[in-house]
């Protein structure tokens, strides 16, 4: 788009913005014109009468609507206004990546690089663990985009994958993206034979092979005519693969497998992990049994923003329900809360649907069946956490010459972040300093820039890590 005033008394052609701000008053008695998309826009003034009103005439609109008469006072800041934000909108910022791309062998990889605008005149590059990564044939390059195209991945690929787009404004770059490779080793299986006591508890054993990422796992019960999960509450998975049996009972016996399958993204179908066949049960005389504790969570580390089960299966008839505690306080909660035992599990499983830092206490799960003595299991839960934004940072950071800017980062992570700051993918310039703090599990770094120059427009960006994982935002400062 550009934006003219044409006008009797000034030279022609002049950039609207600037006319408008030396000699605004000459010119209203004169011709603006503009195109905006498919619309020529010309304003005019015919004598000092009309000085304060210039009529707008639509060209070529394909909707045929024309413009109603506004006052030159609006039309010249209007399209002054439109001028001078032109650059703004073409001010290109990367799009956000993931952290982790997993991916399978023998199935095209996308790794996707590309400014949200998709602006012309952007130059890409990669690199993969901090080396440039070279181009040959087994990856291409979309068109005008930086985004990688691995047509036949293989475990050579893994890596950890930074991408750079590179304009007149400066070099913007995106946050590490760890590229995995998807696998699982599938074990050869034989059917194990089993014949339990009845009333008694049991485990059918399935070993989780090694694989990434750890597989879905669940039970199927297959008879002659029928197959499908195995359901009810005496039958519980724990998160290593097991199933427990909370009394075994004889119509749990006969004919009929119980297979453990495992579901991983390295593979299409459903992998057999193992295949269990109760051929019959032991007699017992006992009527009722004390609840025997089978499979409970011991001390455990939790990450913020997971989906997680806490267990505590204990058997016996009759069966027990478990309530839950934490740090004394009841939280067996309702099925739509986000921490509840209600999971189709009759309390077995506590499942907390996203940890949160204060998730971090003690817990217990108190099991009475009224037959024997009361059980109870307690144990500890610690939080932690990858890196996590407390604001997003902006994108655009638009300023005038000479101002003083901040540029805030704050971050919240257990244990704390170590904060960096970068300039168009580089370290930040000598004059420049960061302001670093804490306040609690926040870390807060504010970047300063005195007087800020032309030639301090680019790409700012912080990036926070810690054990857990890392984040990367960055601000690109326009210096107008």
């Amino acid at each position: 788009m550009q934006c003219f005033c044409t006008c009797m008394k000034c030279t022609p052609l002049i950039p609207l913005p600037y006319l408008f701000a030396t000699k605004p008053h000459s010119c209203l008695k004169g011709v603006a014109a503009g195109v905006i998309g498919s619309t020529e826009i010309k304003a005019y003034a015919t004598d000092d009468r009309q000085l304060r009103r210039i009529h707008s005439r639509q060209f070529s609109d394909a909707s045929g609507i024309k413009m109603s008469p506004i006052t030159s006072c609006a039309f010249f800041a209007l399209c002054a206004l439109l001028c001078a934000s032109q650059p703004v909108e073409k001010l290109p910022v990367l799009r956000q990546l993931p952290s982790e791309v997993v991916f399978a062998d023998h199935k095209e990889l996308l790794l996707e690089c590309a400014t949200e605008g998709k602006e012309e005149g952007v130059k890409y590059k990669w690199t993969k663990d901090g080396k440039p990564l070279t181009s040959n044939t087994k990856v291409d390059q979309r068109g005008d985009e930086g985004t990688l195209i691995f047509k036949n991945p293989s475990k050579d690929d893994e890596g950890a994958y930074q991408c750079y787009a590179e304009s007149p404004l400066g070099v913007a770059t995106s946050r590490l993206v760890h590229v995995r490779r998807a696998h699982i080793d599938v074990p050869s299986v034989n059917v194990q034979k089993h014949k339990p006591v009845e009333g008694k508890t049991y485990k059918l054993e399935c070993k989780i092979p090694n694989s990434y990422p750890k597989p879905e796992i669940s039970w199927i019960l297959q008879t002659e005519k029928s197959k499908g999960d195995v359901k009810g509450e005496r039958f519980t998975i724990s998160d290593e693969g097991d199933l427990y049996i909370s009394s075994v009972a004889k119509e749990d016996t006969g004919n009929m497998q119980y297979i453990c399958v495992g579901k991983s993204p390295a593979v299409d179908s459903e992998v057999v992990l193992a295949k269990h066949v109760l051929e019959d049960v032991v007699p017992s005389k006992e009527a009722n049994h004390e609840m025997v504790q089978q499979y409970v969570t011991k001390d455990t580390t939790l990450k913020a923003g997971e989906s997680v089960y806490l267990y505590c299966i204990y058997g016996g008839i009759p069966l027990g329900h478990p309530d839950w505690f934490k740090d004394g306080v009841d939280i067996n909660n309702n099925s739509k809360d986000r921490v509840t035992r209600y999971n189709k599990s009759v309390g077995k499983r506590l499942i907390i649907k996203e940890v949160l830092l204060e998730d971090e206490g003690s817990y217990s799960c108190v099991i009475n069946n009224e037959v024997g003595k009361v059980q109870k299991h307690t144990f500890q839960v610690k939080v932690v956490s990858a890196p996590q934004f407390v604001k997003q940072p902006v994108q655009k950071l638009i300023v005038k010459q000479g101002q003083d800017v901040t540029i805030p980062c704050q971050v919240r992570a257990v244990p704390e972040a170590k904060l960096a700051w970068s300039f168009n993918s580089d370290k930040l310039p000598e004059r420049l300093q960061a302001h670093t703090s804490s306040q609690g599990n926040v870390a807060v770094s504010d970047l300063v820039i005195k007087g800020v120059q032309k030639s301090d427009s680019g790409y700012y960006g912080c990036r926070a890590q810690n054990e857990y994982g890392d984040v990367y935002a960055e601000t690109l400062v326009y210096v107008q």
